[in-house]
């Protein structure tokens, strides 16, 4: 099946919850493409998504959580740093839809109340800190657990969680076909800041349009990291994603590009190649991305587009995925970003 008509169907079929400004924005950057004096690039704002600051899984809440009610869950689990978008995003979706929301961040002492875990509490999550040495995998698992024996039915998300994440990239399959209604043809490259849902479900609907578009994975984390996807675990999850809306094909007809060399120092720390694509995209176009995440993604566009990968004639969508409320957290870096 490869016709947008049908998939767009089976993608109604799915159980979904409405939580979603849709359709984003996708914005023009000539300023940004005159001063790089390379290809069009436009920026896809799912920073826009609308709920609690926005972001990416704002979109994927919209499946997920669809696929966690169908199942029967009375609350949600997720866990990941202090500073995490997805645990916001999270924290939102449950207040809006009224379930119960479970966190566990990796809190050290000398963690600061501010941005997404400021916010966290502000949307009335429960909060179970875990230090930054244990393992969040096992930490939900172990939450969860816990609910089950109390009578609850948890749904767990994020790492660890397979059936979330393919729902996840159901999310961005849906997300491609929203792509195609924006654009007159197909980008020569999409590239965003993903470690797994969103780059495998933006490859399934790509390949669904018949679209000869590169979709590139920057990687915010190293391969040490709790969370981190090899190329062959995202080639399986979008191939899992496909088969949720009855495609059947197989992890090794996706070519998986996941770059790991704009990582910089580690997960959750600014790089100075990142902080200084923050400022020119702000500088020239006023869209701001946050230290640690969307701005080593556009460090990656911003290397290739100067190593001549795209040229003049070439269309380069940079898809934000959201995480504003870190700017607020590491005002040292943006403070820094802007003497650049």
């Amino acid at each position: 099946m490869t016709d947008p008509v049908r998939a767009r169907e089976a993608l109604a079929d799915l159980p979904r919850v409405s939580l979603a400004e849709l359709p984003t924005p996708l914005t023009d950057c000539p300023r940004l493409s005159e001063t790089l004096a390379g290809p069009r690039i436009l920026v896809k704002r799912d920073d826009c998504t609308g709920l609690a600051f926005g972001g990416n899984k704002v979109r994927q809440h919209e499946f997920v959580l669809g696929d966690a009610l169908a199942a029967g869950a009375d609350c949600l689990v997720q866990g990941a740093a202090a500073q995490s978008n997805h645990s916001r995003q999270l924290a939102a979706a449950g207040a809006r839809l009224g379930i119960e929301t479970h966190l566990l961040p990796k809190v050290a002492d000398d963690t600061v109340l501010q941005g997404n875990y400021l916010v966290d509490h502000l949307l009335g999550a429960q909060i179970h800190p875990i230090r930054p040495d244990q393992s969040t995998i096992e930490a939900k698992q172990a939450l969860a657990e816990e609910l089950r024996a109390a009578g609850r039915t948890p749904y767990v998300i994020g790492m660890g969680a397979e059936r979330a994440l393919v729902m996840a990239a159901v999310a961005y399959i849906n997300a491609a076909l929203e792509l195609a209604n924006q654009v007159d043809e197909p980008p020569t490259a999409i590239i965003t800041t993903s470690q797994g849902s969103t780059q495998a479900g933006l490859l399934v609907g790509c390949r669904m349009l018949g679209w000869d578009t590169k979709v590139i994975g920057i990687c915010p984390m190293p391969p040490s990291h709790e969370a981190w996807n090899a190329p062959e675990a995202i080639a399986q999850m979008a191939r899992d994603a496909a088969a949720v809306i009855g495609l059947d094909w197989p992890a090794d007809s996706f070519e998986i590009e996941l770059r790991q060399d704009f990582v910089g120092q580690g997960y959750g720390l600014a790089s100075p190649a990142g902080l200084a694509a923050m400022a020119l995209l702000g500088r020239t176009e006023g869209i701001l991305l946050d230290p640690v995440y969307t701005s080593k993604g556009f460090s990656g566009l911003l290397a290739d587009v100067r190593a001549g990968r795209w040229g003049t004639e070439d269309t380069v969508i940079f898809w934000h995925t959201g995480g504003l409320p870190a700017l607020f957290a590491q005002p040292e870096a943006v403070l820094e970003a802007s003497r650049s």
